[in-house]
């Protein structure tokens, strides 16, 4: 049990790694200009990279959470990803999140919650 969620949550924190890996990568380039240059020039940036790799790893993770947990299970929990890119925009990338967002966020937290209660 121990070990089902433990692989579960290192899912779930290489999930919201990844992503803030990507918004490094190609969110915080004020003269992007997009286009084909600025995509190919994405896709060779370090925490593009760093992301995709990070993706691999959870790739692996998750397969080895699904040996041991249901999918009807995993799959819920994995839903909680949302609320830690939510929380990872905010601190880590400093983003504004509005009270709305911050509502859905602990409703998804607590349909998680709920989908694990005995």
């Amino acid at each position: 049990m121990i070990v089902t969620f433990a692989l579960l949550a290192a899912t779930v924190v290489l999930d919201i790694i990844g992503q803030v890996f990507f918004k490094l990568g190609v969110g915080h380039d004020e003269g992007h200009t997009g286009g084909v240059g600025g995509f190919l020039r994405d896709l060779i940036s370090p925490w593009i990279v760093a992301g995709v790799v990070v993706y691999v790893g959870e790739f692996i993770v998750w397969f080895a959470a699904l040996t041991r947990a249901p999918l009807s299970e995993a799959f819920p929990f994995n839903a909680l990803a949302y609320v830690g890119v939510v929380l990872a925009s905010r601190f880590v990338l400093h983003e504004k999140v509005s009270m709305r967002r911050w509502l859905g966020t602990g409703a998804i937290a607590l349909g998680v919650t709920l989908v694990f209660l005995p």
